[in-house]
């Protein structure tokens, strides 16, 4: 080796070691700026033992108060939002027949009037899944209404139920849903829904009852308008009370306090005894899966409660405040709203107060908050 060579070898190194030690630094630089240290030891039950005096409010509140008549306007609250709940007699409040004889879920009618606009086909003979389910697959969706299709087995069984390979079936249904948060079920999503039974009759050599286009969108109309009075979102922001944390700090914390990274990778689920979702940590629009959580960060965790799709029972607002509470005493944080003021337990308690009139409308009508049938209509 000459020493021309030795020489431009030597001044690659040197370049190569540059840029390491640069990166290095840059990198040590934005840590300090950036992330806290993850306690070493939580102790949840400790914590909400240190909580108990501050959400007292919260508690004589859930005991004292029983639901309110319907024809209530009430002020606004903490976040600046009104829950207006006025007063509506819904024509589709009447209970369903098709109650569950047995645990198995697909065994279980889905299919409810109260949601769903129902067609029977009436069928010459009984028919085999096998010849029915790939003409099924066909008809998924309507528009944005999900299509269900349900049968009665020939076993003189008085049940619906979601078609099974190795069924056998004497009478089917096809239904499309009613309304759902992208809106009532109109015109268009009607004529192709339809459409759609009438090609699975003609298929099945069955005969369709159909009902009238009208009717049945004005009767969507109707619950999209209940749906929309009791279709309510909370949210809890924990404020930094100094520097910002990292993406890398906050994943560390939700995973050690339990909760679920969603497929997406947007947000952290609290889930219930049911593996039912109750709320969700949001930190910043961080891609938790895909963004590097070295370097993004933020002073603002959001927790958001989906009012009508958790289950009523577990009290998914106090569970919410209390989490909340606990994340920001270990965190260094104050609990604010979406307008950045700060919350108070008398503001969180007058809010629950809300939720509970909500919660007695909701169960009025015969689909309590959590419950499948209101799952399906607030997705």
């Amino acid at each position: 080796m000459d020493e021309l060579q030795f020489a431009l070898i030597s001044a690659g190194i040197s370049v190569l070691l540059s840029v390491i030690t640069y990166n290095a630094w840059q990198r040590i630089k934005i840590r300090r700026a950036l992330p806290r240290s993850l306690p070493t030891e939580l102790k949840p039950k400790e914590q909400v033992e240190e909580l108990s005096d501050e959400l007292a409010l919260l508690n004589s509140a859930q005991t004292s108060l029983q639901p309110q008549a319907d024809n209530t306007q009430y002020d606004e609250v903490a976040n600046g939002a009104t829950l207006s709940i006025p007063s509506a007699a819904h024509p589709l409040a009447e209970p369903t027949n098709d109650l569950p004889l047995t645990n198995d879920p697909r065994l279980v009618s889905i299919i409810d009037r109260r949601i769903d606009c129902i067609v029977p086909l009436h069928l010459s003979a009984p028919i085999a899944a096998e010849k029915l389910m790939p003409l099924a697959q066909r008809l998924r969706r309507a528009g944005n209404k999900p299509i269900f299709i349900e049968g009665k087995p020939s076993d003189n069984s008085a049940n619906w139920q979601s078609l099974q390979p190795g069924g056998r079936y004497q009478a089917l249904r096809i239904a499309v849903q009613l309304a759902n948060r992208s809106g009532p079920l109109n015109e268009l999503e009607f004529s192709e829904f339809i459409t759609g039974a009438q090609t699975l009759a003609e298929a099945l050599d069955a005969e369709l009852d159909c009902p009238d286009m009208a009717a049945t969108v004005a009767i969507a109309r109707e619950l999209d308008a209940f749906a929309a009075q009791c279709d309510v979102q909370l949210s809890i922001n924990a404020t930094s009370d100094g520097a910002p944390w990292s993406a890398q700090y906050i994943q560390a914390i939700a995973t050690q306090d339990g909760l679920l990274l969603s497929r997406d990778g947007m947000r952290f689920i609290k889930l219930d005894a049911k593996q039912n979702p109750v709320f969700v940590l949001q930190f910043n629009n961080i891609n938790f899966l895909r963004d590097d959580l070295t370097y993004k960060g933020g002073q603002n965790i959001t927790l958001l409660l989906d009012v009508p799709a958790a289950d009523e029972e577990v009290l998914p607002f106090r569970l919410m405040c209390h989490y909340a509470s606990s994340l920001s005493q270990r965190i260094g944080a104050h609990l604010t709203d979406d307008r950045q003021r700060a919350l108070s337990t008398a503001e969180l308690a007058a809010i629950e107060q809300q939720l509970i009139t909500l919660y007695a409308k909701l169960e009025k009508v015969g689909m309590p908050a959590g419950s499948p049938l209101a799952r399906r209509l607030f997705m």
